[in-house]
This record gives C-alpha cells, structure tokens and sequence, in this order.
C-alpha cells in the first residue's frame, strides 16, 4: 500500500493546497489500512526520524546546551504517535455521530491525519534552537484551523453543531494525549510520574456516568438533545411570570453546580501543589470536570433537560428579558416583560444585566 510518490504528493498539497487534496483522497479515505500505510504512518515516523537528527545536530551545535536524544526515546514516540493517532480519530469520529454526522473510523483517521500534516512537520523541527519552537507553535495553530474545515467534509457535522463537536472532541484528545503522555512516561522512567497507574479502576470505562470520556459523551448528548428543541413564541412576545420564575430556578441551579465543579477542582489543584500522589482517578475526575466547566451553558443545558424542560423556551426568556432590561418600553410587549423584570430585579440582575 505505500507509495512514496502518493505520500509526497499528499504532503505538500495537505500544506500548501489542503482542500483539493483532501476531496481528491476522499475517495480513497473509506479505507483505513490505506490512510495508516499511506498516510498516517509514513508521517509518524519521519517525524520522529527527523526531529532525531535534529535533536542530535542541535545538541552539538548548540550552545543552549540541549542533551542529545535517544533511539529508544525516539521508538518511544513512534509508538506514542501511533496510539494517539487512533485515538484521536476514533474519538473526533465517535462524537461526530453523537452530533449527527458519520461514525466512521477510517474517514476520522483521514480528517485527522491530512489537517495535522503542519503539525507533524512542526513536531519535526521543534528541535531547531531558537526557531524551532514558535515554528512548532505556528503549524500546530495552522493545524487546528485546517481540522475545523476538513470535519464537515469528511465527518458531515451538521453547521449548526460543528463548534460543539469540534470543542469536544478537542478538549477529548486533550485529555487523552495527557493520560497518554503519564502512562508512556512512566514506562520510560519507571513510573516517576506523580501518578499511581495502579489506581486505574477508577476510571472504569464501563461507567458512562463518571470520569472523563463520560463527563464529556454527556456534554454530547445534553448539546444534541437541546439542539432538536423548538418553539414558537407567543404572538404577543410577552412573557409570563411562570417563565420568568422557572429561567432564575434553572440560572440559579446552574450556578450552584458549576460552584461545586469548581470546588472539586480546587481540592484536586491543592492536593497536586501539596505534591501528593496523585491517581490516574484523581486526574480523570479533573479532566471531566474540567470539560463539564467549559461554559456555564452546559450546566444550564443540564438543569433545563433534566427537568423536562425546553432549551428553546429557555433561551427565548433570556433573550427577552434582556432586551427588556436594555430598552424598557420600545412597544408593548418589551413593556410588560420590563414590569417582569422590575418585580423580580433582585433575582434577575445578575443574571440578565451583564
């Protein structure tokens, strides 16, 4: 399946033209095997190859003072790339049939694989004194962007849940790439990590209800329900008291749970500054509430759908009453909703005024 001449020419135009060249792989993209061999591979190793050499040049070269790389760590990373590569694309495709989109492995291994082709050039040179760096930096940035473009080519995100896909599978792959980076660290130094790999059951993943992936396969959920959620306003664009009662409950509720997220986190920051042992458990609870913390819209999202009630509905009062709060009595409706607003301006302020 590998063909030099194929693989360069994906290279160059995944950098320098990358929407041509990825409608024209998409074809071949169904086939995972074929991405790995021709693609995926071939990059992973060249990359730590190069990023070798340079390391080792650097250090001879350099007055920074840079210590010469190793084979086994360099076999380390092509094995740490390999593993994350497939993890990344199976989760950038799990989530996006969560999202509406195509659960398909092979195609979220060719997304994935042909939007981080600046970024394995990046990882190449990161040796390269002085420059080598920011360069890094700059093409996994480039990298990022391209991913955002190639999903709803590849994977067919619906528009209207692209950003919620994207965020997700990226803070995801984030956590995975930590948990990845403890357990191969720990192999290559004999566990002088500051984790304890024995505590793995706490992050059964059996449990769909707790740890990381589950904090984040709940976000996806919560963030599909409340997408399909419609309603249609009353034709008078007024406000009833009920709805007004019922938006500070949920506000207020959100609030108290994005608190005690905030709490759990502290405990944990504490205990690592402290510098105790921290379990693979401990990082996992961290990670998944850290996700759940992304914005307090998804605590909102939780409150609202775990009530039984209508995301829509819910933005609709917002939106209202603050547009009452900013004009007070543009027409008739916008009046009422201000009286609203006024009778329940201690409760509402905080909420709506900012």
């Amino acid at each position: 399946m590998f063909n030099l001449k194929r693989t360069i020419e994906l290279i160059r135009g995944a950098m320098f033209d990358p929407e041509p060249t990825w409608r024209n792989y998409l074809p071949e993209a169904g086939d995972w095997k074929r991405t790995a061999f021709l693609l995926t591979g071939p990059l992973i190793v060249a990359a730590a190859v190069i990023a070798y050499l340079v390391g080792f040049i650097s250090s001879d070269s350099s007055m920074l003072g840079l210590a010469r790389p190793t084979l086994g760590f360099t076999l380390l990373r092509i094995v740490m790339g390999a593993v994350a590569a497939g993890l990344i694309a199976w989760i950038f495709s799990a989530l996006a049939g969560a999202f509406g989109g195509r659960n398909s492995f092979a195609l979220g291994l060719a997304a994935t694989t042909l939007a981080f082709v600046p970024g394995y050039v990046g990882q190449a040179f990161s040796g390269l004194p002085w420059i080598g760096p920011l360069l890094a930096f700059v093409l996994f940035i480039y990298a990022l962007v391209l991913l955002w473009k190639i999903v709803p080519i590849y994977l067919q995100v619906p528009d209207g849940k692209r950003a919620g896909h994207y965020i997700l599978s990226l803070l995801a792959s984030i956590v995975a790439g930590v948990v990845l980076s403890m357990l191969f660290g720990g192999m290559l130094y004999g566990g002088a990590t500051g984790f304890d790999t024995g505590s793995m059951s706490g992050m059964d993943s059996s449990d769909e209800s707790h740890g990381m992936f589950g904090a984040l396969g709940r976000q996806a959920e919560l963030m599909d329900m409340a997408e399909r959620d419609n309603y249609t306003p009353p034709s008078d664009g007024k406000v009833t008291e009920q709805q007004v009662q019922t938006f500070i409950r949920v506000m207020n509720r959100a609030g108290e749970l994005q608190a005690g997220k905030e709490r759990r986190l502290q405990e944990i920051a504490e205990k690592a500054e402290d510098e105790e042992q921290m379990s693979l458990s401990d990082f996992g609870q961290m990670m998944g509430g850290m996700t759940e913390l992304a914005g307090l819209q998804t605590a909102e999202m939780e409150v609202v759908k775990t009530s039984g009630g209508n995301w829509a509905e819910h933005q609709w009062v917002r939106e209202s009453l603050r547009t009452a709060w900013i004009q007070k009595d543009l027409n008739e409706a916008v009046a009422h909703n201000y009286r609203l607003y006024q009778q329940n301006e201690a409760a509402l302020a905080p909420l709506v005024a900012r």
